[in-house]
């Protein structure tokens, strides 16, 4: 017994030294073999690609270009690693990413925070690690995320949902949420975090949705429309059309953080400095 797991110990250093002194490429088909790395990416890898394009699916006029090399090969240490997936995200993706190879471009949709099969195309699916996340925030350093962004925004809504709850027979309409329009945030507007938003929604008025380009399908349409906004205030104009009794209401929405906290206000008359 004490033989073999000398045996097994003098093995391991073995395998470790030579591993030591044989490069990357005897480390990196081990680890292929373990299937702990994928070969489909290997075109990042090489002279091949001239750069990679990542665009806000929500945005059409957000999108950034990597070039430099230490930036691609971070993206691609990552994505070497994904576990391919039989199952593609039901969340809608978050970016596109183009893959220029010269005479060719491939490209993926990107769904953000999350790990399963969030990294697809029309033939291909993987499971990518959330620390692409990380690459992705790394390059949008220059645009970076206001604080408590997340929660001030979701929230205004929910203020107003909180309103539009009182309406009478309000479980006799169909509600849709639309902040399609709303250009300053969408860049900041990922899909898990609209799940979260609508799981919340969905406990004031059961039956609201996010409006999808089928906004003709609602009685009740809510539009939002940032007024602007920094990590102490917050303004937005949200609206109310209700279609049923013809009406549309405007309520303005205004937040400060003051000691760590946000006081929400909502008016319904248009108050100065708008």
């Amino acid at each position: 017994m004490l033989r073999a797991l000398k045996k097994y110990i003098l093995s391991s250093f073995l395998i470790m030294f030579v591993l030591g002194f044989s490069g990357c490429t005897i480390i990196e088909n081990v680890e292929k073999k373990l299937g702990l790395k994928n070969d489909y990416f290997e075109y990042l890898n090489s002279s091949d690609i001239e750069q990679i394009s990542i665009q806000s699916t929500r945005d059409t006029g957000f999108k950034f270009i990597v070039t430099e090399t230490s930036a691609i090969r971070d993206i691609y240490n990552i994505l070497s690693r994904a576990k391919i997936s039989e199952n593609k995200s039901s969340l809608d993706p978050d970016y596109k990413f183009e893959f220029d190879l010269g005479d060719e471009v491939k490209e993926f949709y990107y769904v953000v925070g999350t790990e399963d099969g969030n990294f697809y195309n029309d033939g291909n699916t993987f499971s990518v690690s959330k620390r692409l996340d990380e690459v992705i925030i790394k390059n949008l350093s220059f645009i970076r995320k206001p604080r408590d962004f997340d929660y001030i925004y979701y929230q205004s809504i929910l203020e107003i949902l909180q309103q539009v709850s009182k309406t009478a027979n309000i479980n006799d309409y169909k509600v849709g949420v639309n902040i399609s329009g709303d250009i300053d945030c969408l860049k900041y507007v990922f899909s898990t975090d609209i799940i979260s938003f609508l799981d919340k929604a969905k406990q004031i008025i059961p039956n609201v949705e996010l409006v999808k380009n089928n906004e003709a399908d609602f009685d009740m349409v809510i539009t939002v429309k940032n007024r602007g906004y920094d990590s102490s205030n917050f303004k937005t104009l949200i609206t109310v059309k209700n279609k049923k009794e013809n009406t549309e209401d405007k309520y303005y929405v205004s937040a400060v953080n003051e000691f760590k906290e946000w006081n929400i206000e909502v008016l319904e008359s248009k108050p100065k400095g708008w």
